[in-house]
């Protein structure tokens, strides 16, 4: 079983599917702002401190890859210039909670595509 987050942040009032659209396409959305990634990525390590990475983006990668210490669940976390974009597999309720935490501590929102929502105000 797989979820998928994406982050963005942004002050304008824009169409949280159509900004999605846009970014599974690659295309560069306007109003968004450009985000610090290697901040993101080091989040989501430390949200995981017993897991494995496999893949970061400070060794020179595009991904983050995390795996769970029984290599069960997993996570897969992929980049633009103004999005984190999360795919989650195998995890539990808690440790979604530990992504979307670890992404709204810098401020950037959940877009959860599953049930077309954006989550502008989540509470750290």
């Amino acid at each position: 079983m797989s979820q998928q987050f994406v982050f963005w942040r942004t002050s304008e009032l824009l169409d949280a599917r159509v900004v999605y659209e846009a970014l599974m396409e690659g295309k560069p959305v306007a109003g968004l702002d450009l985000l610090d990634l290697d901040a993101a990525e080091q989040a989501l390590i430390v949200a995981f401190p017993d897991w494995t990475v496999e893949a970061r983006r400070a060794d020179g990668g595009e991904q983050t890859m995390l795996f769970s210490p029984d290599q069960r669940a997993s996570i897969d976390a992929g980049y633009s210039p103004e999005s984190v974009t999360v795919s989650c597999s195998w995890m539990s309720g808690e440790q979604y909670n530990l992504v979307i935490q670890a992404m709204a501590a810098l401020h950037l929102p959940l877009y959860d595509p599953q049930i077309d929502e954006r989550f502008d105000s989540v509470p750290i």
